[in-house]
């Protein structure tokens, strides 16, 4: 079997006196979707800060595509993160938001629009492809971020 993409190994992130993460473990396969749930405050952001660089674990390790990065800085990483805002490009129609970053990284336009594609029946979103942001609902606006 071949190694995960993500690997999230025992990590535990405390500020101060008070663990916010413990003991969490998580294995992510090349192209598998994966979503956090959970209540307010368990710690679903802080795991992805970690991942993003933006917070260092106390405990543990995180490995991208065999490479450990947990002591690597945010942009040395090659992780993007989406926040809880809806970080959207009101000029942009909900397929150019969804295939900026992919743009920017210099992928071929043939391989951009599959993805895209991909992406807008993952969502549940292939007729809004030519949208624009103020014309989505909330729910609808999230998904696409």
């Amino acid at each position: 079997m071949a190694d995960p993409f993500l690997s999230i190994q025992h990590v535990r992130k405390s500020f101060g006196a008070t663990t916010v993460v413990e003991d969490f473990n998580l294995d992510v396969e090349p192209g598998e979707f994966v979503s956090f749930l959970g209540p307010s405050g368990c710690g679903k952001t802080t795991v992805l800060r970690m991942v993003a660089g933006f917070e260092e674990p106390s405990a543990g390790k995180i490995v991208v595509a065999g490479k450990d990065i947990t002591r690597l800085k945010p942009n040395q990483r090659n992780v993007g993160m989406v926040f809880q805002a809806y970080a959207l490009f009101p000029n942009l129609t909900v397929a150019q938001n969804i295939g900026f970053g992919l743009k920017v990284a210099g992928m071929p336009r043939a391989d951009i629009d599959a993805r895209v594609a991909e992406m807008l029946g993952i969502i549940k979103l292939p007729q809004m492809a030519d949208r624009y942001p103020y014309q989505l609902s909330g729910g609808q606006q999230q998904r696409v971020a």
